[in-house]
């Protein structure tokens, strides 16, 4: 079909194809084209040369045509067909794309998608348009597009062409039927060893995704919202505490030298007291839709749904009623519903080109730190803000950090990290948590100027990490149970002053026995709790990442 392409505008009005040959070309084009990332993934684990491999390969492509072939001859009728076939290809174009590196379109990438577009995040769409992209959808969905759009098309009168159709499908399924037949046996071992190869299946993946998407999204929508936590109270003596809970964005716990990494990319916090890194901490999803809702549910991982969190308080809102003055400060695309009942200002979307902080058209995450004080002393008793920082959010790392940041180098200065040498990616990268390291620095120097009137501490959660190259992959996304640890594995980090170490009766060794131990998003709402000293049913000591009682 390939040779289709190079063809001229008045060739193509000249090619007069039949619907049925049409729709072959078609199905075929996808099933070998669009899908080169199972195919590379089947040939790395499959001898294709052997009877069995080969029959393997020759059973799926029949499959991944043949259901498009059936798809396409149902739908597709006289008006219908080229529109149909013209938005599987380009649907099916952008979807290689990102299989190609990596990014598996499953339910929980999709949520990521609409919960973009919900925000207006338009500076995190564009940044995905990179040139690769553009010269891939040029190569694999415009092209084949145009060719169907400008190719004239033959029907039969009615009757023929349906009795052409159904003779059309019925060969279709004895095809595959006899193939599955031949290579039975082994198709049901390998699939069955192999489950994860049918998330690479375009677009056929994505298109159960979007099922279970809608399935999910509407799953609780008759449930009534369920307020948990009426009985928190605070019990505390003495000052009252402020603290500043920074939600992380993209940050792999790996890349911290706090936590062994040989380069140094926490100079700051290195050499700060009291700061306490949890090296064996884990995310609750590998996407901001997902984690960032999950970090303050009171529903542990394996409970969890974003529907289900969506229909109850979370910890933002207990400790509100507890009486704490909660506010959400954000720096990136959104709270993801978390900050809805409680106060919340988002810097993303209003941005001042003069301000200091503005780098790459949009707002370094310093701004957060902009006017802080005014907003402390808007209110009295105990306060917690939330910081929703950039932080090393891809595949644009360059533009996260400022000039002075940039402590490695040559860094990638692209939208496409995979066509960037993999050293300079991994400057860039470095070179955001060289910068997370300088904000979180300023933000416990900013909480340690208010040690006279507050306890103060400051709670740092990336909500997951990302994958820069190994194996092919890169951003993140992949589902659970198949992403790789840079995707799951994240930085937690906490810096307690005096005031709350003496009335928490914490010691370096009692805390430092809290983050030896495997600790994972769970634990957040009960360190919360346990900081702002919120007595509920809810609350769980043994989960504080704080709490004596840990272990």
């Amino acid at each position: 079909m390939a040779a289709f392409f190079m063809l001229n505008t008045k060739s193509m009005k000249a090619i007069s194809l039949s619907p049925i040959t049409l729709t072959l070309l078609v199905a075929a084009f996808i099933a070998s084209a669009d899908n080169t990332a199972f195919w590379a993934a089947l040939s790395g684990r499959l001898d294709l040369l052997t009877p069995q491999g080969f029959g393997f390969a020759l059973t799926f492509f029949s499959l991944i045509a043949g259901l498009l072939i059936l798809t396409f001859l149902a739908i597709g009728q006289r008006y219908l067909l080229k529109p149909l076939l013209i938005l599987f290809i380009l649907v099916s174009a952008v979807v290689s794309y990102f299989n190609g590196i990596g990014v598996v379109i499953d339910d929980s990438m999709l949520r990521n998608v609409l919960e973009t577009i919900k925000d207006h995040n338009t500076n995190e769409a564009t940044e995905l348009l990179s040139r690769s992209l553009l010269l891939h959808l040029l190569i694999y969905g415009l092209l084949p597009s145009l060719f169907v759009a400008m190719v004239r098309i033959r029907y039969r009168p009615p009757v023929p062409e349906l009795l052409t159709r159904i003779a059309t499908s019925a060969a279709v399924v004895v095809v595959i039927a006899a193939l599955v037949m031949l290579n039975f046996k082994y198709l049901t071992y390998f699939s069955r060893e192999n489950r994860d190869l049918r998330m690479t299946i375009t677009p056929f993946f994505p298109m159960t995704a979007i099922a279970k998407m809608v399935r999910k999204s509407h799953a609780f929508d008759n449930e009534p919202f369920q307020v948990i936590g009426r009985d928190a109270h605070a019990n505390h003596n003495g000052k009252p505490r402020l603290g500043i809970m920074v939600v992380g964005e993209t940050a792999r716990a790996d890349h911290f030298s706090l936590n062994g990494y040989p380069r140094q990319t926490n100079p700051e916090l290195e050499n700060t007291p009291n700061v306490l890194s949890f090296k064996d901490a884990w995310s609750c999803g590998t996407s901001t839709a997902y984690s960032v809702p999950c970090m303050f549910s009171f529903l542990d991982r394996d409970s969890y749904s974003p529907g289900k969190a969506a229909k109850q308080s979370n910890v933002l809102d207990v400790l509100q009623h507890a009486g704490v003055s909660v506010t959400w400060i954000d720096n990136n695309s959104s709270c993801k519903g978390v900050c809805e009942r409680i106060d919340s200002l988002n810097l993303h979307h209003d941005f001042d080109p003069n301000s200091p902080y503005f780098s790459h058209g949009e707002y370094l995450d310093e701004i957060l730190l902009a006017d802080l004080d005014n907003k402390i002393d808007a209110s009295k008793g105990d306060k917690l803000l939330v910081f929703h920082v950039m932080g090393s959010h891809g595949p644009a790392y360059y533009r996260r950090y400022p000039d002075h940041s940039a402590r490695f180098k040559p860094a990638c200065e692209s939208n496409s990290p995979h066509e960037c040498d993999n050293a300079t990616v991994i400057n860039s990268y470095d070179n955001t948590i060289v910068y997370t390291d300088q904000v979180l620095k300023k933000i416990i120097d900013f909480l340690q100027r208010h040690s006279d009137k507050f306890d103060t501490f400051m709670l740092y959660a990336s909500d997951h990490g990302e994958s820069l190259g190994e194996n092919g992959v890169y951003l993140h996304g992949l589902p659970y149970l198949l992403a790789p640890e840079a995707q799951k594995h994240v930085p937690i980090i906490s810096w307690l002053s005096d005031g709350i170490r003496h009335s928490k009766h914490l010691d370096s060794k009692a805390l430092q026995h809290c983050a030896n131990r495997k600790v994972s998003h769970d634990n957040l709402v009960h360190t919360l709790l346990d900081l702002f000293a919120v007595d509920t049913t809810l609350a769980n000591k043994k989960m504080s990442l704080i709490s004596g009682s840990c272990g």
